[in-house]
């Protein structure tokens, strides 16, 4: 039974979970679970998740077969995105998101690209002339990155965030490497003034 709650998304990995499918096999197990979708719109949704790099496409003539993809789940702007608010939060995590960004890109960033990570509203940084961001929107088209002409590029230089920047790699890295269990815990509770010296 469909549960409206569900996202599509979950429906179609756990079809996919055991086995691939044809779209056509897809709609009716779908349609079995009260999901009814026109054939393009799911033609459609599934691109975007093989674009996503969350299915894979197979050529079994006479159609295709869809199967779990191996691929990562989130991409730069969401690993960043997450990891810059479990060490921030609001405006401040808005800001680190843009200044990690800025530091690994070498580059102004596009709202839009912000908006991938999280921000909704743009936090005070500074926008950079029509000139550099026309720039840096060929250089991101080259890169087969389409961006609006409406959007703006900002960048963000504060060494103040330089700490929280080298945490924040640190914790991607431990995430994606998964070697937490090597980590000693360093944060110091209370002052340890060792053996004679004067409190």
């Amino acid at each position: 039974m469909f549960n409206p709650d569900r996202a599509l998304k979950e429906h179609i990995f756990d079809i996919l979970k055991n086995d691939g499918k044809s779209i056509s096999a897809l709609s009716k197990e779908l349609g079995e679970r009260g999901v009814n979708l026109h054939r393009l719109i799911l033609t459609g949704y599934l691109r975007a998740l093989t674009d996503n790099n969350y299915l894979k496409e197979k050529d079994v003539p006479p159609s295709k077969v869809y199967i779990l993809g191996k691929g990562k789940d989130k991409d730069v702007y969401e690993i960043v995105g997450d990891g810059a608010r479990n060490i921030s939060s609001g405006p401040d995590a808005d800001l680190l998101i843009l200044y990690t960004l800025y530091r690994l890109f070498h580059r102004p960033i596009f709202f839009e690209e912000l908006r991938r990570a999280g921000v909704r509203d743009m936090p005070p940084a500074m926008q950079v002339s029509n000139e550099e961001k026309q720039d840096v929107k060929k250089f991101l088209q080259r890169a087969g990155i389409k961006i609006l002409d409406v959007n703006l590029a900002y960048v963000h230089d504060d060494p103040g965030l330089s700490s929280k920047f080298e945490d924040l790699l640190s914790s991607i890295l431990c995430d994606l490497l998964g070697f937490s269990n090597l980590i000693r815990e360093t944060k110091q509770t209370k002052l340890d003034f060792g053996v004679g010296e004067r409190h």
